[in-house]
């Protein structure tokens, strides 16, 4: 079996979890908040459609430093994303992502003058995956607790 591509592998796993922890800065303190990920690996941007008029989107005007945290407790699946971002406005690719989600947040609708877009490119993202099952890492845990050795996990950083 071939070993997969650790930046293909990333884009999988941003793709399964699809929720980040949008983190933006303002003032010198991090804020962060839950955002539905629309990733494109092939543009390397990850999207998501917001409300123009918001704290996060003023946040990134005065800087467009961002970081993403995905998280899947019971896959064991973490992706920390470094980028920068911008905020924009395309009401056709706004309709063309809109789903479910995005309208019980904003029932206004995608063309709507106040719904946008933030983009991130990545920069740079760690992440750890435990890829066997839940018991087989009960014992991983447990055999390190013996060994006072830490179990291994799939840890990988890709420059994008």
């Amino acid at each position: 079996m071939s070993e997969q591509h650790p930046e293909t592998k990333l884009w999988e796993m941003i793709g399964k979890i699809r929720t980040a922890m949008l983190t933006t800065q303002h003032d010198g303190a991090l804020q962060s908040r839950p955002m539905s990920a629309y990733p494109d690996r092939a543009g390397n941007r990850i999207r998501f459609i917001t409300q123009l008029h918001t704290e996060k989107t003023h946040e990134i005007g005065e800087s467009d430093a961002v970081n993403l945290a995905f998280a899947d407790v019971g896959s064991q699946t973490y992706v920390s994303v470094e980028g920068h971002a911008r905020v924009t406005r395309d009401p056709a690719l706004q309709k063309q992502m809109w789903n479910a989600f995005a309208e019980a947040w904003l029932p206004q609708g995608p063309e709507a003058a106040d719904v946008g877009l933030i983009e991130v490119t990545p920069v740079q993202a760690t992440y750890w995956n435990a890829p066997s099952s839940k018991l087989v890492q009960l014992w991983q845990v447990g055999v390190a607790n013996i060994t006072q050795t830490p179990p291994s996990s799939d840890v990988e950083t890709v420059k994008l």
